[in-house]
């Protein structure tokens, strides 16, 4: 939907449509000069490589990165607990550093004082939009550094950003229709919510309201999600994929072939257990580099699964794309022989703009597999048994597999709860 009044759109379209081989040898001279940098001035790199045996002169270019080991978000953790604040992971002086953001677990991590990060700006681009559009960024702006990036990212497109950040939805589609807003950023279920709080407010969505385009992440989006969002606005929703401390991983574009890795980032599909890179088109974990010259991560894992593809896209990209993220390392579980991802389990209950919160528990009973699908609904109902009866319908449609439905208090799913949460013990 939407996507007739958008073209094809580019950050750099030199760089992104370049052929394949050259832009490769370039990633390999940035990489070389991050993975130098980093030995040099970063006490935590120099500490993990000289531990795995790994010299400067052993790395002499991208076909090489195997041998670097993984680096995990509890390296980061455990080594900023022994060498506050950034771990020595940070290459630059203190006084060079703008902010410093405070991740969820204080996590602390450093801003640089000059911005120099372009895969957002290259996401915001390819998902179409472009210079004077205004955009409301509903990300939260208070410690993180998400809403900083795509705000510093928004500037060098030459977009207006109305920074908003969550809550107060009434005002937010207030703002929205005053100042004739034309793009979003946030997560799919926010602008969800802010579709439900207009329809309240009477109003008609798409007379009342000139969204265009709507960039989301830092969830999952399941299709019947985005049709029902590009249905009520006719605008066009794109989804991006990365992290705070590396960056963007991958984008859409507006003929969603799958998220084209930015110019800026190197990305593996790795065996999570060997770390060695897996064929085309066969599933592994997402591993990326950046180069960030004030806070370098080289080979760190997300803990996501996907596969690369190195087909050819019509908006003429030349960088590999992510086919689609399947899921967690950690996450992914199989009940009764089949299994069940985050994802699968996110496009069930996107059916439902009742439910506030869910957990899928699996358990073990008569050495029968049970997955429970524990609920918290964001109001009281008067018929409960029909919703739950619904959701176990679409459990069984969806997943292919039996499951049933507890519809429990709110505050009963503590916060930063697995999604999926097994339970079962094998004796």
């Amino acid at each position: 939907m939407g996507d007739s009044r958008r073209e094809d759109r580019f950050f750099n379209r030199e760089r992104e449509t370049m052929d394949w081989e050259r832009r490769k040898g370039d990633l390999n001279t940035r990489f070389l000069k991050t993975f130098r940098h980093a030995c040099e001035n970063s006490t935590a790199y120099r500490d993990i490589f000289t531990s795995s045996g790994i010299g400067v002169s052993d790395i002499r270019s991208i076909d090489d990165i195997e041998k670097l080991p993984i680096l995990r978000i509890s390296d980061l953790v455990d080594r900023q607990k022994r060498d506050m604040p950034f771990g020595g992971f940070e290459t630059a002086d203190f006084e060079e550093i703008r902010r410093i953001y405070i991740n969820p677990g204080l996590i602390w991590q450093p801003g640089e004082r000059d911005y120099h990060d372009t895969t957002w700006a290259e996401a915001l681009c390819g998902v179409g939009f472009k210079e004077g559009d205004r955009i409301i960024n509903t990300f939260n702006y208070h410690m993180w550094p998400l809403a900083f990036m795509l705000d510093e990212s928004l500037r060098i497109i030459g977009a207006t950003v109305i920074p908003t950040g969550v809550g107060n939805t009434l005002m937010q589609v207030k703002i929205m229709q005053t100042l004739r807003v034309t793009g979003f950023i946030g997560t799919p279920s926010f602008i969800m919510t802010l579709i439900q709080r207009a329809e309240a407010m009477g109003l008609d969505l798409k007379k009342d309201l000139c969204l265009e385009t709507a960039l989301v992440g830092a969830e999952m989006l399941p299709e019947s999600l985005r049709s029902r969002i590009e249905d009520k606005l006719e605008m066009t929703v794109r989804q991006v994929y990365g992290t705070v401390f590396l960056g963007c991983i991958g984008y859409e574009c507006r003929h969603m072939t799958g998220l084209h890795v930015p110019d800026d980032m190197l990305v593996e599909v790795v065996d999570p257990h060997t770390g060695k890179q897996v064929e085309s088109g066969a599933t592994g974990e997402v591993v990326a580099t950046n180069f960030n010259t004030y806070y370098p991560m080289i080979r760190m894992g997300t803990g996501d699964l996907s596969m690369m593809s190195l087909e050819s896209c019509p908006c003429g990209r030349t960088g590999p794309v992510l086919k689609r993220i399947l899921g967690r390392v950690d996450q992914a579980t199989k009940v009764k022989g089949t299994f069940v991802h985050p994802w699968q389990a996110d496009e069930v209950i996107s059916r439902y703009p009742e439910v506030f919160k869910y957990q899928v528990v699996v358990t073990r009973e008569d050495h029968k597999d049970v997955m429970t699908f524990v609920v918290e609904l964001r109001e009281e109902i008067s018929k409960p048994d029909i919703i739950r009866a619904r959701i176990e319908r679409d459990i069984k449609e969806l997943l292919t597999i039996k499951g049933t439905v507890q519809i429990v208090p709110p505050g009963t799913i503590p916060d930063l709860h697995k999604k999926i949460e097994d339970r079962r013990t094998w004796e």
